[in-house]
């Protein structure tokens, strides 16, 4: 299987997971590269040396979406065992990576794939877990570091010359990627750094003492990203104009307190949280029953803190981020609704966090299609 890569590809874009060498995953959109995911590393053995055990295509129906699973064991220290998968639709996607020790041995230390964003880039935004809007910058051609510290980069957004965008996420298990800010015996680091010419984020998520106890237990992190093209090349159309719509209004909906946004530190918000299973159960309920196209509104992505959303009703707290639920439910919602001959879109905030996010945006639009999938050449 050394060397052979398989492609999901769609209108204006192509993603590409390769089973061997310093690249797991690369998007290309207009004829250029926007974001290359490096390999991981775990418990000091990098993922370069590993054996591939499975690397595989799914289509969804009516080609709304394509995934593909893929599955390695690095065969160092105690061996350990990467799962990844990745789901893609126009202009979205969500990536999760599952690390295990394979024998009796643990997982001591985690470092992700760095993320590498090709440029020329003209503006950089990011937003670092605990503040209440992205930094900005102008990356120029000199190297800078823009971030280094034990706190988590939740977004990165970047926009080119030419109006081309592309935003990488942390995923809804931010008290995973928080890790090292949990336990303070643990070492871990988050860095942004680059030039107009390239933009690098790496994230050593923890690495325990060489005294420490611990768990054996596996570990999955998600993340989303999303890209545009100038135009909405790589986007979705909104509906037709002339097409029925059911809105479904979160704003409206009788969604009880165990539904709604619990800011860190306790206080309520009036917003739903998409990772709670009453405002799942009112998506899912939805849908079942439309008989048209759906519009959803009243959806504001943010970070949450009610523990109970994750079904750890004990935890005091557990930090999530319920972005990648939207990107999940859009998916979800429109696979269903193919079978009907409908779609779904969920229109973007005007206020929060990711009110200006280049995911929010093309959740706003239907998908295009057809998304398929192919082996590499």
């Amino acid at each position: 299987m050394a060397g052979e890569g398989k492609i999901i590809a769609g209108p204006g874009f192509t993603g590409t997971v390769r089973p061997d060498g310093d690249r797991v995953f690369e998007l290309t959109a207009g004829k250029r590269s926007l974001l290359r995911l490096g390999r991981v590393r775990c418990g000091g053995f990098a993922e370069t040396g590993a054996l591939v055990r499975k690397l595989r295509c799914h289509e969804s129906l009516g080609s709304q979406s394509a995934s593909i699973d893929m599955e390695s064991i690095v065969p160092f220290g105690c061996e350990y065992r990467i799962e990844r998968e990745l789901e893609m639709a126009s202009g979205i996607a969500l990536w999760t990576v599952d690390v295990s020790a394979v024998s009796r041995g643990i997982v001591s230390a985690v470092e992700l794939e760095p993320v590498v964003f090709p440029g020329p880039w003209a503006k950089l935004e990011y937003l670092v877990y605990g503040e209440s809007e992205f930094r900005t910058a102008s990356p120029g051609e000199e190297h800078t570091e823009f971030l280094r510290g034990r706190e988590l980069i939740v977004s990165v957004r970047l926009t080119a010359p030419d109006g081309a965008r592309v935003e990488f996420n942390a995923g809804g298990d931010l008290w995973r990627h928080r890790a090292a800010m949990r336990l303070p015996e643990v070492a871990g680091e988050y860095a942004l750094a680059g030039s107009a010419g390239e933009i690098v984020l790496t994230r050593n998520v923890f690495a325990f003492p060489v005294e420490a106890v611990i768990e054996k237990r596996p570990w999955r992190f998600r993340n989303s990203f999303a890209w545009s093209l100038p135009g909405d090349v790589s986007a979705g159309p909104d509906s037709d104009a002339e097409a029925e719509e059911t809105v479904l209004d979160y704003a409206a909906a009788e969604l009880p307190e165990s539904g709604r946004r619990i800011e860190c530190g306790g206080r309520g918000t009036a917003f739903p949280c998409l990772t709670s299973a009453a405002a799942r159960r009112i998506f899912r309920d939805f849908v079942r029953r439309a008989g048209s196209n759906v519009r959803v509104t009243g959806l504001v992505p943010g970070i949450c803190g009610a523990a109970a959303h994750l079904e750890r009703p004990g935890r005091k707290e557990l930090e999530h981020l319920d972005l990648d639920d939207c990107i999940a439910f859009y998916l979800w919602g429109n696979r269903r609704l193919a079978e009907k001959g409908f779609q779904l879109r969920i229109a973007p905030a005007s206020e929060g966090l990711f009110a200006g996010s280049v995911c929010a945006a093309n959740l706003g639009r239907c998908p295009r299609v057809p998304v398929e999938e192919w082996r590499e050449e």
